[in-house]
């Protein structure tokens, strides 16, 4: 064999080789893309349930990043603020998104107490519901405490990045994108009471690949509106927070149409474990365990998850 020729097999070769080996690149960094090297996820949302194992029902969750960043759910009562306030501060006095999903003082409390005096706290965006205030005030019970949704309404009347946000809507949150599935609408305006829990923002959560959905305070009386309208959304999800910190909150049916990995219930042992005092969230926590669904209740909070 000629060395022309030995050269050009041995050019041909390194040719093939060169090919292949930028092939090899090119699915490793696809890989790479999509699940990481060594085949990890990327990093995903931490999602994370605060409460007291002890204490009362309330809602509070903050959402994360990779980089770091913050966005909150409701944020619990007003005795709530300063733990709230300290977790803002971990991360730099900046809160990308805070939902309210409702006006309740175990949902607005800390917000209202955080809001009158900020101090170095920068809220890049509040999204709430449109609550209408005539109904409300003519259906509100005494623990409705409508003082806070008139304290909230002072607090957020000139506020440039006060958002409203209707059925369909959808915004960002971290990378996230949240769904709303139900508000204050005409369904909630027809009640006689509860009108404040159901109407409640439901949204739904997702990422690339995982879905959490927020029930908030919503009960049955909402729950016909949201299967009929969303119900086929509802089979992919993979968290749930269950409706009114799972106690007289929607019924076992609603949460039939879907199969989710982990519940949410926003209450402490006594609420959750009691089956003598008048409520029914130990028969939900029932349910879901028998469906092989993980429980996450204050009892073993703070309780974590990574949405992908």
């Amino acid at each position: 064999m000629s060395c022309l020729k030995e050269n050009f097999m041995e050019g041909e070769t390194m040719t093939v080789k060169k090919i292949i080996l930028s092939i090899g690149l090119i699915v490793c960094l696809l890989v790479f893309q999509t699940v990481g090297c060594g085949g990890k996820k990327p990093a995903g949302w931490k999602i994370t349930q605060y409460g007291d194992a002890e204490g009362n029902q309330l809602m509070c969750y903050v959402i994360e990043d990779a980089a770091g960043n913050l966005a909150l759910v409701d944020g619990g009562y007003e005795e709530d603020a300063a733990a709230v306030r300290e977790m803002i501060r971990k991360h730099g006095n900046h809160v990308s998104a805070w939902i309210i999903t409702h006006p309740h003082p175990d949902h607005v409390g800390a917000f209202n107490v955080i809001m009158a005096d900020p101090g170095d706290i920068q809220v890049d965006a509040v999204y709430t519901v449109e609550v209408h205030h005539d109904r409300y005030w003519e259906t509100a019970q005494d623990y409705d405490r409508f003082d806070m949704y008139e304290t909230f309404l002072g607090l957020t009347g000139g506020m440039e990045t006060l958002r409203y946000v209707y059925e369909g809507d959808e915004f960002d949150v971290l990378g996230l994108r949240a769904k709303v599935l139900h508000v204050w609408d005409e369904t909630t305006d027809a009640l006689e009471v509860n009108l404040c829990n159901n109407g409640s923002m439901v949204f739904l959560l997702s990422g690339e690949e995982d879905q959490m959905l927020f029930c908030a305070d919503a009960e049955n009386e909402t729950e016909p509106y949201i299967l009929e309208r969303h119900g086929e959304e509802l089979g992919d999800v993979d968290y749930v927070q269950t409706g009114h910190h799972g106690n007289w909150g929607p019924t076992l049916d609603f949460y039939d149409v879907m199969s989710p990995k982990g519940a949410f219930m926003d209450a402490p042992n006594w609420l959750v474990e009691t089956e003598d005092a008048g409520y029914d969230a130990w028969i939900l926590k029932d349910y879901f365990e028998e469906k092989g669904t993980e429980v996450y209740s204050f009892g073993t909070a703070p309780n974590e998850i990574t949405l992908y």
